[in-house]
């Protein structure tokens, strides 16, 4: 009766101590959960500051892009490049503020996807023929790939793109482009198996709408591919469509 007694006390021990380590075990994992939340927030929040600090940067400093001579030569920031010197933007003296949205289920993988805001300008014009500059702050949702984790990020670069456009007509101006750019994601990589530093290569079609006499609607449909082009040991590739849509001013 005894050693009965004796054992029914060592498993109910052994229960309760199993009780008390599962327990501590589903606190802990709270804990981190609360913490893991709690970080990604305030990443998102500094990441929107810099985003909104950079915005206000590009779009209220005047001197940021300087305004090409509406003949002559060009004496922009860019004017040492003889294209850009010896064409300037005459009647294409613009500002545009567009948003490159992804189109889900275009890529070719489960990498995650750039969500990116653009700012550009005509940096040369030779006939229907314009260079194109966008300055981009990008939003990244990095997916997990095998042993990299993926996570929240934010990516700075710039783009080049050549357009050509139709003669403009009285209810939409069609125009084709074909450029490229560089970005840098200082926390997270983008694909997440990838590298910090980044290429990318567009090409795509899209359609001007008058608006006002000084404001379009800009839309377009563009192919994006991203990758390091090999300069690093890891070489993930990002390709997918995106959907451009965005506001010009000031032509």
């Amino acid at each position: 009766m005894l050693y009965k007694t004796i054992g029914q006390a060592r498993r109910l021990s052994i229960e309760a101590s199993h009780f008390t380590a599962a327990a501590l075990e589903r606190q802990r994992l709270n804990a981190n959960d609360a913490f893991t939340y709690v970080e990604r927030k305030n990443l998102r929040l500094r990441y929107a500051g810099i985003a909104w600090l950079a915005l206000k940067f590009l779009i209220g400093n005047p001197g940021f892009a300087s305004e090409p001579e509406a003949s002559g030569t060009n004496t922009g920031y860019l004017s040492f490049i003889p294209f850009i010197r010896e064409h300037p933007c005459i009647d294409r003296r613009y500002r545009q503020l567009a948003a490159s949205l992804p189109l889900q289920g275009t890529s070719d993988g489960g990498e995650g996807h750039p969500w990116r805001l653009m700012y550009g300008l005509c940096l040369a014009q030779k006939g229907r023929l314009s260079l194109h500059q966008d300055w981009v702050i990008s939003y990244l949702d990095v997916q997990p790939v095998g042993d990299a984790p993926g996570g929240d990020g934010v990516s700075f670069g710039t783009d080049l793109s050549f357009q050509w456009r139709h003669e403009r007509g009285v209810s939409f101006t069609p125009y084709y482009e074909l450029g490229g750019g560089i970005q840098y994601a200082p926390d997270t990589p983008f694909p997440a198996h990838g590298s910090r530093w980044t290429f990318t290569i567009n090409a795509g079609a899209g359609v001007l709408i008058p608006v006002t006499q000084k404001l379009q609607l800009n839309t377009a449909l563009r192919y994006l591919h991203m990758s390091n082009a090999g300069l690093f040991s890891k070489n993930a590739g990002y390709d997918a469509f995106h959907f451009i849509l965005g506001l010009r001013w000031g032509f």
